[in-house]
């Protein structure tokens, strides 16, 4: 038997955390935070899930430097992020995608275009090496 995916995600809005556990219920292993440091406490200290989502504006740390924190680390690096936030305009994609982002979905969730993004990623995750796979 198969483990399954974990995902986390990371947004001040307690609302969306739920949409998302009614998205992965069943399906994957799911931890929601509303703070930042919570999150990155955890993945300090739990290790590397498969997929990280990401709000932009958040207290106490916002996604683009949650965002900086992840590619720096070296464990954590590889690993898929998706951004899921309300900002859509063309500077905060560029942003989101130039920091390091794999993907940007917006709210209110699209459940089908954003769990097509979910899958993806996680898909995607097992397919990408490095040197030190060979």
């Amino acid at each position: 038997m198969m483990d399954k995916k974990c995902i986390i995600a990371v947004d001040d809005s307690g609302i969306i955390l739920k949409t998302l556990e009614k998205l992965f219920v069943g399906k994957y292993e799911y931890h929601a935070f509303s703070k930042g440091m919570r999150a990155l406490r955890y993945l300090k200290e739990e290790g590397t899930p498969d997929l990280i989502i990401l709000d932009i504006d958040m207290p106490e740390i916002d996604g683009y430097e949650m965002l900086e924190m992840i590619r720096g680390k070296d464990d954590l690096k590889r690993i898929p992020v998706l951004f899921l936030t309300s900002n859509n305009d063309r500077q905060h994609v560029m942003k989101a995608v130039g920091g390091g982002a794999d993907d940007y979905a917006v709210k209110p969730i699209d459940e089908k275009v954003f769990m097509d993004k979910v899958h993806k990623l996680l898909k995607e995750e097992k397919k990408k090496l490095s040197w030190d796979d060979v």
